[in-house]
């Protein structure tokens, strides 16, 4: 199936040598096998994006558990530094840990979890940025 193409031969309306032109000495002419722009067959997909899968209710209380014993698990905090935060995160971070870690679970707790998790992540990056 051919496209209808059409191309507006006003140099003054396009005047910046587009793709589309059908000028044959064209440097921008992104077609090698030697087509014009009005040569070059339209495909259309009929391919529909895969569908996205559900997670199932194993499998969130599977990630749910991970999630808790990574981050929400009670710890204490031997040698502790006050850090400052914006109270919008405070309050998220507090709804967390007070929801979904147990009892001892302290905000505290949960931020030093979460960065122990960071630093473990880009530990090796930061020292390659450390030395550039």
């Amino acid at each position: 199936m051919k496209s209808d193409i059409t191309t507006n031969t006003n140099p003054a309306v396009n005047s910046d040598n587009a793709v589309n032109s059908t000028t044959t000495a064209n440097p921008d002419n992104l077609f090698d096998n030697g087509q014009t722009a009005t040569e070059v067959t339209v495909v259309t997909a009929t391919t529909e994006p895969p569908k996205q899968q559900r997670i199932g209710k194993q499998q969130r209380k599977s990630n749910f558990a991970e999630f808790k014993a990574t981050f929400l698990a009670p710890s204490k905090l031997v040698k502790r530094h006050p850090v400052n935060i914006e109270d919008s995160v405070w309050e998220k971070l507090e709804r967390i840990a007070r929801i979904l870690g147990d009892r001892d679970t302290t905000v505290g707790s949960y931020i030093n979890a979460i960065l122990v998790e960071h630093l473990n992540l880009y530990g090796d990056d930061t020292e390659i940025w450390r030395k550039l």
